[in-house]
């Protein structure tokens, strides 16, 4: 029977392509930031509950001016009698109901702003269901600015916050208001479905946008491969391990976490400010030293738990803005969380596969103590900008960094790989074994009497 072979590339070649699919996991998995909005059109930003609606409505200067006959000259404000003219103008223009009845719509003070680098005029919005409970759609109607200008388009946002801000990572689109189209229905966030997804891709984008998140991240997974000695990291675990090691780590993390973000959203305390900023970088900070030298034996599980109390305490004002009592507060504790775990399973994907590649040769202490040395020093530039409120020269560096993570894992993937071909070509070409020297064989020696020996020749 003929049996046909496949050929497989070499093994640095599937290596090479295996660390380089699970660093573009990053780029691929990590939830895509929201499209920039369009200048010059308006922008109305809701976070939307069962009963309520929170946001801002954001309007360009020159084209309110034009549709509402009011000036906004004050670069820091409006005045009183433009600022009563604005809120009528945008209640007369603006209507929201909900399935079980209308919604009451309050402006707030108007205040002059810049988005995108143009003068915009921002009001502050809150829109209340007049039934107890609106459980299931809002349906919106609005023609500010259109009314009068036709070409004009008023883009609506979901909002993951209820400050109307137009920040990529926290909004998406949902429709357009234009000449064609004055009404918009959105569902409205539940105890499931919908809201409990967009809950966990929260979570997701808390850790894969948040780069002290994953800075802290990579310094507890550094010293992964390695086993702990007296005060400074020998040999290398075998793989499964190692493996277990990790996953005690990140689970470690999201379990401390968890456990503070539950306590601080519901007793309603607020920790957060500079001090819990601070410590979060030093948190950081000590991770990398552990990196470089253990702190304590087998401890880096107790170290991304006990930091995962702290950093858990930062994120919990965001969840309390979302309302809905106790139960929804304990669906979106189990959501966020989701998410985080998600993300950190996603990044230990895409960075230990090279972490292990490098821990199997002699540069991997290198490559360690460098990393680990450059995550201590920004750890420690967060730390002072964050206890001083000064800005550190590492600033534009730490920024294009946190723009685009995910180039470092690829750049790890690169140089694993890079490692591994360089070791099997100085196996491949290294010198051989010499021969052993021949050694001329040594004369037959017979045990048999000479007499016997001879020929028949000789006898005569």
């Amino acid at each position: 029977m003929n049996t046909r072979t496949r050929h497989r590339p070499p093994l640095p070649v599937r290596v090479l392509l295996c660390l380089l699919g699970a660093a573009a996991l990053l780029v691929g998995a990590a939830p895509a930031p929201a499209s920039a909005h369009t200048p010059g059109a308006t922008a109305l930003v809701l976070a939307v509950r069962p009963d309520r609606a929170d946001g801002a409505l954001h309007m360009p200067v020159d084209q309110l001016e034009q549709a509402s006959g009011l000036s906004f000259p004050e670069p820091s404000g409006t005045t009183p009698e433009a600022a009563s003219r604005l809120t009528e103008y945008i209640q007369d223009r603006m209507r929201a109901r909900g399935t079980q009845g209308p919604w009451h719509i309050t402006a707030g003070t108007p205040r002059t702003s810049e988005l995108g680098g143009e003068p915009y005029v921002t009001v502050p919005l809150t829109l209340r269901a007049l039934m107890p409970v609106d459980r299931d759609t809002l349906t919106l109607n609005c023609d500010v600015v259109l009314r009068e200008v036709v070409s004009h388009d008023v883009h609506v946002y979901r909002s993951s916050t209820s400050d109307g801000a137009v920040e990529a990572s926290r909004i998406q689109l949902a429709g357009t208001f234009n000449y064609a189209n004055e009404t918009l229905t959105l569902p409205v966030e539940t105890e499931s479905g919908q809201g409990f997804a967009d809950t966990v891709t929260m979570g997701m984008v808390h850790v894969l946008e948040g780069l002290d998140h994953l800075l802290f991240l990579a310094m507890l997974l550094l010293p992964a491969p390695l086993v702990a000695g007296a005060r400074r990291w020998g040999g290398t675990r075998r793989a499964r391990s190692a493996l277990a090691r990790t996953l005690q780590v990140v689970t470690a993390f999201t379990v401390g976490h968890s456990v503070s973000l539950a306590v601080v959203t519901l007793s309603g305390a607020s920790p957060g400010g500079r001090l819990l900023e601070t410590v979060i970088a030093l948190s950081v900070a000590a991770s990398a030293v552990h990196a470089l030298r253990p702190l304590v034996r087998g401890g880096e599980v107790l170290l991304a738990g006990s930091f995962g109390l702290v950093h858990g305490m930062a994120f919990a004002g965001l969840l309390r803005e979302f309302g809905g009592g106790v139960g929804g507060a304990v669906r979106d504790l189990v959501a966020f969380n989701l998410g985080v775990e998600l993300a950190q399973l996603l990044v230990v994907a895409a960075v230990v596969p090279s972490l292990f590649v490098l821990s199997a040769g002699p540069r991997y202490h290198v490559v360690r103590r460098v990393a680990a040395t450059a995550g201590l020093v920004a750890a420690l530039a967060w730390a002072v900008e964050r206890a001083t409120g000064l800005t550190t020269p590492l600033r534009p560096a730490l920024d294009a960094v946190s723009a685009a993570p995910e180039t470092l894992a690829l750049a790890l993937a690169v140089v694993a790989a890079l490692d591994l071909l360089l070791r099997r070509r100085t196996r491949a070409g290294g010198p051989r074994r010499p021969a052993a020297p021949s050694v001329p064989a040594s004369p037959v020696v017979s045990s048999t009497p000479a007499s016997l020996n001879r020929s028949p020749a000789d006898a005569s």
